[in-house]
């Protein structure tokens, strides 16, 4: 059964042929690989309490991918079939770019640009010092609803599946937020979040059937864990 409400009609037909590689494009601004770049420039020019901020962000957002590893693995649901546009009408020069970031394969419920999107944005409208907290939503709001609509216009998800991963990722935030408000230090308060995405890694790897992805994730999430809290211990007491 279908999980389309007519989306596809609706959005595709708007949307010029010629504005498809700059969809696809903007979808990459909620991809592991932009939101990864993102957070370790984040955490570079930034030092002290706000770099402990940063990188327990960071460790939620390593706990969201693992959510979208999970979630797609229990359900299982297809993608849709609704490309935007078929790659062999682009010019020659679009063609590699748009078959990079206008296709994708496996399960596609949840969005895992939706979840990971709403955790990276959100969670950084949280702690970064910067303007003022009101602007930060509204700035990461209009993100998440950019990378939202692209994956549906590019037809690589249904509407549902977007707001499905953008309600998972609201959740566990909110959840993962009030656990880490029990510790008082930022430092620990890094460690902890670290360990979460550590601890959620390693549930996708069992609900994946130690999928290749899962074990890549667990890999680093246990890593950086691993370093954050030596890093604890090594500290002298104050």
């Amino acid at each position: 059964m279908s999980r389309g409400v007519g989306e596809f009609e609706l959005v595709q037909g708007a949307i010029p042929d010629s504005l498809a590689i700059l969809v696809a494009l903007l979808t990459q601004l909620g991809d592991i690989w932009f939101v990864t770049l993102l957070f370790v420039v984040a955490s570079v020019r930034h030092d002290g309490s706000d770099r402990h901020r940063m990188v327990a962000a960071g460790g939620l957002v390593i706990g969201a991918i693992a959510l979208v590893l999970i979630f797609k693995s229990v359900f299982a649901l297809p993608r849709p079939d609704r490309p935007l546009v078929a790659l062999e009408t682009l010019p020659a020069l679009y063609q590699p770019v748009y078959a990079l970031t206008g296709y994708a394969s496996g399960h596609g419920f949840p969005s895992g640009h939706a979840v990971v999107s709403t955790a990276a944005y959100l969670s950084l409208a949280v702690v970064l010092p910067v303007s003022t907290r009101r602007r930060r939503y509204i700035a990461a709001a209009g993100i998440i609803a950019i990378v939202g609509f692209c994956r549906v216009a590019l037809g690589l998800h249904y509407l549902v599946d977007v707001l499905a991963g953008i309600a998972l990722s609201v959740v566990f935030l909110f959840l993962a937020f009030r656990l880490l408000a029990r510790y008082r230090s930022p430092g620990v308060r890094r460690t902890a979040a670290l360990g979460l995405g550590a601890v959620l890694a390693l549930v996708g790897v069992v609900a994946t059937g130690a999928h290749v992805e899962a074990i890549a994730l667990f890999a680093v999430a246990s890593g950086v864990f691993g370093f954050s809290w030596r890093i604890d211990r090594l500290r002298p007491a104050v």
